[in-house]
């Protein structure tokens, strides 16, 4: 990893926007390097504030260390594996497709190239129904809202390279590669499209921390 963004949370340091439109609320992937602190709650990537699961979403490490995708009162998915090994990074991807027929398969997470399948909790999500990413709602990068005003404080990690593919359920080959020579998981530059409301925050230290540079559309750009 070249370089990163620290998520410091007693600065309560967070990135959000607010799409100007809905995007494709069906399907999308999520895709970032994340390097924990320390054993605490981290929220990677939120949307909405209402108090509902249709209004509401997050994609967490949480205080057990356990890898989850929730709602606003149900835990979607959640990994048997912690994430506990503050020396290195970790390349997560989620990728969301409400509208498949197999359950198992409209939330699908990943860590450094494979699938996750060994899973704490695994509740389907109800088929071809609208969520909150990509809604024209507010949107955190290190942060949460969840009906109850800005929480940013439990967060303590490094994050980079951060994707939201709008339209498209993608695999982890997507982000990265194994290194032949040292058999490891690198990350590699997404090549594809963004659609409506996806971006790329390389977060590496060449360029400002909140600017898209996916060259899709400048309002895609974080605060």
């Amino acid at each position: 990893i070249d370089g990163s963004l620290k998520f410091d949370g007693s600065k309560k340091t967070a990135l959000k926007r607010t799409p100007s439109s809905d995007g494709n609320r069906k399907t999308w992937t999520w895709s970032a390097w994340v390097r924990k602190h320390k054993d605490s709650r981290s929220t990677l990537f939120s949307a909405g504030a209402t108090s509902s699961d249709t209004g509401f979403a997050s994609i967490e490490i949480e205080s057990d260390e356990q890898l989850r995708y929730a709602g606003w009162s149900t835990l979607w998915k959640e990994s048997t594996e912690v994430f506990r090994d503050y020396n290195q990074f970790y390349h997560i991807v989620l990728a969301f497709d409400s509208t498949q027929g197999t359950a198992s398969n409209r939330v699908r997470m990943y860590k450094n190239g494979t699938e996750i399948t060994d899973l704490a909790t695994n509740n389907s999500i109800s088929q071809n129904t609208d969520y909150p990413i990509n809604d024209n709602v507010i949107h955190y990068i290190g942060g949460i809202d969840g009906g109850g005003g800005e929480n940013i404080t439990l967060n303590d990690y490094d994050m980079t390279q951060v994707y939201l593919i709008d339209g498209a359920a993608l695999g982890p080959e997507n982000f990265g590669f194994t290194d032949p020579l040292t058999n490891t998981w690198k990350p590699k530059k997404y090549t594809g499209t963004f659609g409506t409301n996806g971006f790329w925050l390389p977060m590496d230290g060449n360029s400002p921390i909140g600017e898209d540079k996916s060259g899709v559309t400048t309002i895609n750009n974080g605060t």
